[in-house]
């Protein structure tokens, strides 16, 4: 492995560090509204998979 592609590595994983810190944050600063709103559809989609699961298994 030459200098560069160790440097290349290093670098991407510099910037998905930075990526994650970033969605962190991101997440901890949303209003309750937005975070009502995220489980609002989290539930939705919950229910609509198992609809999906219960009717196409016959």
């Amino acid at each position: 492995m030459n200098r560069n592609s160790l440097l290349a590595i290093i670098a991407i994983g510099v910037i998905g560090i930075f990526g994650i810190m970033a969605y962190q944050e991101h997440e901890q600063n949303k209003s309750p509204i937005e975070k009502i709103s995220d489980g609002v559809h989290e539930a939705t989609e919950e229910i609509k998979d198992e609809i999906d699961d219960h009717t196409t298994s016959k």
